[in-house]
């Protein structure tokens, strides 16, 4: 069987969670070690990354729900989202 890699390693006890709904959330800044984050939403949402990062419907990068996708970020990124069609949860572990 073929052995399957994540990106990077995480930082363990740094995860951090925000919600959205239609306004966006934002979490606080990853650590200034980070280089990479793994995110996953609960719901269909529009995400953006970096210093200071507002997520728009529409514009933004589109993640679906439950799906993890990992993403390169600067040193201390934030990580914003807004809903599609209903509310929910971000988690980000940084890498």
């Amino acid at each position: 069987m073929d052995q399957k890699q994540t990106y990077g390693r995480p930082h363990p006890g740094k995860s951090v969670k925000v919600s959205y709904t239609g306004t966006a959330g934002t979490t606080s800044a990853l650590p200034e070690t980070c280089d990479a984050v793994r995110v996953v939403a609960t719901t269909d949402c529009f995400i953006e990354i970096g210093l200071n990062p507002t997520a728009v419907a529409d514009t933004g990068l589109y993640l679906p729900a439950l799906v993890p996708e990992y993403f390169q970020c600067p040193p201390n990124a934030k990580v914003s989202a807004i809903q599609v069609s209903a509310g929910g949860t971000i988690y980000c572990t940084p890498m």
